[in-house]
């Protein structure tokens, strides 16, 4: 198979977007079946294209340079590994937000813009998954701002407005940081091409010699991709994004946006600067105790928040640094343990989020006070959020279960093998080990703040409750009877479902491919 394939992932949904963005009809844009055919082919016929290019071998081998703007700064697709678990989840979960987002959007305006830009953004983050050089992922990634931006504005709401400007600030300036670490990585590295090498690119022998600025180019480049990856304090746009359609938010949540943050944090740290050349620096401590800082505050926003999609996008905040705690592990069993958390949280979340938009659509509830009884109402949508709940909470047998567990492990590898002299050696030991309490507390407020939506469906408060009565409930007149939603939203949440269970209880072949990714670096 040529490797030029490797191009048509990216390339296919952002020309058929722009097509469905620009073709008129009659002098205005309309929605029709054949366009809903069109968006939905084109969904499905990459998504088998990236599976045909999986099939067809992951073994680092694979690139594909499209062009070189100057000397290194080359723009090239490369198929390994790492970049394999990230197309690969993305392929896997497209098609089926894609069937939801029929049902969600049936009585929205202005579809086919919706539709358009929700096929870019697929192309763009195949972009990053498959980027092969560092100048790749971060030309994709500025991509990706601009084509999910009209999706945050999409309603078009004075809320949505400043939702899409909080947005649009804090990744110019994330990218501004992150432009900071690729000038230095570019200037000290080993490799022409600076093509992504397991265990970093630097010359250690160069950079030996201005570690410190390097040090603090990797920290300021960190807290740059970590922007969209909602790191503390660069959060405040998740929560606000929450305002867009649930198939926009489900996926920014759970795939494109945020999830596209902590890829390139991972790529930044074992394929650009290097654990040799990272590990045991005041640099590392930094960054770890952001992620923790992140995951508890995260956590505790969310018991505190009543809005329920601005509740999920607070544990969004809270769970991605768990995927960024194990990047500062900078370990080979820190980076499987990291991506066994995103592909577990990846399947959470957007399972969280569609049973939300489900009970949205059906019946115009956002609140929690809102939801006494919906359990009853909604048997399947809410036997999957109890699924998809127990699994954020940790609970064994659920995929949540998994990758929290080899998280812990990680950080007590990690903290074990801290052997530096001095009072770096002390930080080394304890610090890591202080993130399983940090992960242990956030996994009680997890249970708190899911299990109060559970408790209110399913055992609802009595009538009499007058505090809780009094808060203003806007109901929608035309939700007259509340049931589960059609075959299009259920069948996404059903298979959801069925990979949370498989993962709880059969994780081998996954770890030990994720294993393999960690050894590539160790």
């Amino acid at each position: 198979m040529s490797d030029i394939i490797l191009a048509v992932p990216v390339l296919l949904p952002i020309i058929g977007g722009l097509a469905m963005l620009f073709h008129h009809s009659g002098g205005e844009i309309r929605w029709s079946r054949n366009r809903a055919y069109l968006a939905a082919g084109l969904v499905l016929l990459n998504s088998l294209i990236v599976a045909a290019i999986l099939a067809g071998g992951i073994d680092g081998e694979r690139r594909l340079v499209v062009f070189k703007l100057y000397s290194s700064l080359t723009v090239m697709f490369k198929l390994d590994r790492m970049g394999a678990v990230f197309a690969g989840l993305v392929a896997f979960l497209w098609p089926l937000a894609t069937l939801y987002a029929f049902e969600y959007m049936e009585h929205e305006e202005r579809r086919n813009t919706f539709f358009a830009f929700y096929l870019m953004t697929y192309g763009v983050t195949m972009g990053i998954a498959l980027a092969g050089t560092l100048v790749t992922l971060y030309l994709f990634y500025e991509m990706l701002t601009f084509v999910t931006l009209p999706l945050v504005l999409f309603p078009l709401t004075p809320e949505a407005v400043r939702a899409s400007r909080a947005y649009l600030y804090y990744s110019i300036g994330g990218a501004a940081f992150a432009f900071i670490g690729l000038v230095f990585v570019l200037g000290f590295s080993s490799i022409e091409t600076s093509e992504f090498v397991a265990g970093g690119m630097l010359d250690l022998a160069r950079a030996g010699e201005s570690r410190n600025m390097l040090l603090l180019a990797y920290v300021m480049a960190f807290f740059g991709f970590g922007v969209k990856a909602a790191l503390f304090p660069c959060y405040r746009w998740l929560p606000k994004a929450a305002v867009a359609p649930t198939p926009v938010t489900a996926l920014l949540h759970a795939v494109a946006v945020v999830k596209s943050g902590a890829f390139a944090i991972l790529r930044l740290t074992y394929f650009s600067f290097g654990i040799g050349f990272l590990k045991g620096s005041w640099a590392q401590w930094t960054v770890m105790t952001a992620a923790l800082v992140t995951i508890a505050f995260g956590s505790t926003m969310a018991v505190k928040e009543v809005h329920w999609k601005r509740r999920l996008a607070y544990s969004t905040v809270s769970n991605l640094s768990y995927i960024l705690f194990g990047a500062t592990l900078m370990s080979p069993f820190g980076l499987a343990a990291a991506l066994s958390h995103m592909v577990a949280h990846a399947f959470m979340k957007i399972s969280a989020f569609f049973c939300a938009g489900a009970v949205m659509h059906k019946s115009g509830k956002t609140y929690i006070y809102q939801l006494d009884g919906m359990g009853r109402k909604m048997p399947i949508t809410f036997g999957c959020l109890t699924a998809a709940s127990l699994s954020l909470m940790g609970i064994p047998l659920f995929a949540g279960f998994i990758s929290k567990w080899n998280l812990a492990q990680a950080a007590f590898e990690c903290g074990a093998g801290a052997n530096h002299a001095g009072a770096a050696g002390f930080v080394g030991q304890w610090l890591p080990c202080a993130g399983v309490a940090v992960i242990l507390f956030s996994a009680l407020m997890t249970g708190i703040y899911m299990m109060t939506v559970l408790v209110r469906a399913y055992f609802p408060k009595a009538a009499e409750d007058g505090a809780e009565m009094e808060k203003p409930v806007k109901e929608e007149e035309n939700h007259p009877e509340v049931t589960d939603p059609t075959w299009k939203m259920l069948v996404p949440l059903m298979v959801f479902t069925a990979v949370i269970l498989i993962i709880g209880v059969h994780s081998a072949p996954l770890m030990e491919f994720l294993m393999r990714i960690g050894g590539e670096v160790g």
